[in-house]
């Protein structure tokens, strides 16, 4: 999968349909052959399942039911992630129509058939260019996008010449470094409410002028760093059953910066 293990794939808010996970033997590695195994999304599970995968996050483990639909999920994202080099490699063009172009270039440069300015330039982009921000790659500082062309092509550029679109984001009240806009929120800074379980984004952005450079998230126990864009966007993955208690604190050099953001993520109306 050569650069791609973390992506962030252009509208895949994936949510886990129940599937199955391809029974196989392989015998050089002692795995005997066995029932295809059911991936189960959480609002299918029955109470004690429900409650015995909570329990085992909060432990730093996953029960059978996550597992399965975790490797599901993986397979489907290895495909996307398979399709998306190939197009890249052989330079096929995107429907323009399918992707949205909120990030802009914010200087001239040049995109890329591989994360090295040492390979082939496929496209050059001009200040002020619609940009579709596509994801994020294992060579650090390099991002994988669209630019809004006659045709459309998929590329890597370095991020530092990518920012969002429009307007510079509003900034959060003084008391607080951290600012969340997807889901929207149904109590501002108090609670987010989901119309159903599974994975979902959570995006936002925090306030760069004050020299953050680490922002930790906390849900369901454990602590993750986010990462921090080069426009100050942070994004997050994260799985839900019922409801979530989220903490994000944002750092300068390991020093708190503004107040601790906490609120709830429910799944109902």
């Amino acid at each position: 999968m050569k650069k791609l293990l973390g992506i962030v794939v252009l509208g895949s808010l994936l949510f886990l349909q129940t599937s199955n996970v391809n029974a196989h033997e392989d015998l050089k590695i002692g795995h005997n052959k066995h029932p295809e195994r059911i991936c189960k999304p959480p609002e299918k599970r029955n109470w004690f399942q429900k409650r015995n995968c909570a329990d085992l996050k909060k432990k730093h483990s996953l029960c059978k039911q996550d597992v399965y639909c975790a490797l599901e999920r993986l397979k489907e994202l290895e495909k996307i992630i398979k399709d998306l080099e190939k197009k890249i490699t052989d330079q096929d063009p995107v429907r323009c129509t399918s992707l949205n172009f909120n990030h802009v270039a914010l200087k001239d440069g040049k995109v890329y058939q591989a994360t090295s300015t040492n390979s082939k330039v496929i496209k050059k982009i001009k200040k002020g260019q619609e940009i579709s921000y596509i994801g994020t790659t294992n060579e650090k500082g390099w991002i994988i996008i669209v630019p809004h062309d006659k045709i459309c092509t998929v590329g890597y550029i370095d991020e530092s010449y990518i920012g969002q679109a429009g307007e510079d984001p509003p900034p959060p009240p003084a008391d607080y470094a951290i600012n969340i806009t997807h889901p929207k929120w149904k109590k501002k800074r108090e609670l987010i409410v989901l119309n159903q379980s599974g994975w979902f984004e959570l995006d936002g952005f925090v306030d760069k002028d004050l020299g953050i450079n680490k922002v930790t998230l906390n849900y369901e126990g454990d602590d993750e760093e986010m990462i921090i864009g080069n426009d100050g966007s942070i994004n997050a993955s994260l799985l839900i059953d019922d409801d979530l208690d989220v903490r994000i604190v944002a750092y300068k050099n390991n020093e708190q910066v503004g107040k601790t953001l906490k609120f709830k993520i429910q799944v109902g109306n």
